[in-house]
């Protein structure tokens, strides 16, 4: 019985260590986007956890700054960046410093590397690089992030990219159909079973 207990003990003891994970934490200024190919529905929702591997992150800087004009929201284009953990990494994305939106605009300008924090210790520079060279809406990532991922053929990859008219078209279906009567309703249900 001893034994048997000890075994179990020693079963779940090492289990344990097997499924212990890692994490990810952003500073404040910093808008987390996406994790390993997948837009996040709430920002900055961190700590996240990180299994061991390879990580792929969507994030851009965003902080009110002082301006001649008084205090103004800068945030930077989305970047990508990628890394690798082990399973119990504690991983922190650093945000620079910045105080004026002139300084942020001339930190940002030619930078490639950011700084990100293992363990709670080695601050190591990571490449970047722009997901889009505009600014778009959060909406607008998890196209541009297929699309990248499929060009570079990674493990990302979420989903098979959709014919972007096939879903226009379907969301105008919906539209129409959500504000409609009840005749306009039948006659879309009519309609659609005939096709």
């Amino acid at each position: 019985m001893k034994r048997l207990k000890w075994l179990v003990s020693a079963g779940l003891l090492c289990s344990s260590f097997l499924l212990q994970a890692g994490s990810l934490h952003v500073d404040k200024a910093i808008e987390l986007l996406a994790v390993d190919g997948k837009v996040l529905k709430s920002l900055n929702t961190t700590p996240r956890d990180l299994k061991s591997g390879d990580h792929q992150l969507v994030f851009r800087y965003k902080s009110r700054l002082r301006d001649s004009s008084g205090e103004v929201e800068f945030k930077t284009l989305p970047y990508l960046m990628t890394f690798s953990t082990l399973a119990s990494d504690e991983v922190q994305i650093l945000a620079p410093d910045l105080f004026t939106k002139s300084q942020a605009e001339l930190y940002f300008e030619n930078r490639n590397m950011w700084r990100v924090q293992f363990n709670k210790g080695a601050i190591k520079t990571i490449k970047y690089q722009p997901l889009s060279e505009e600014d778009v809406p959060k909406e607008a990532i998890q196209s541009l992030l297929d699309q990248y991922n499929q060009a570079q053929e990674n493990e990302f990859v979420q989903s098979k990219m959709e014919d972007p008219t096939k879903n226009e078209l379907l969301k105008s279906i919906q539209l129409l159909y959500l504000q409609g009567n009840e005749d306009q309703r039948q006659q879309i249900k009519e309609w659609v079973m005939k096709q």
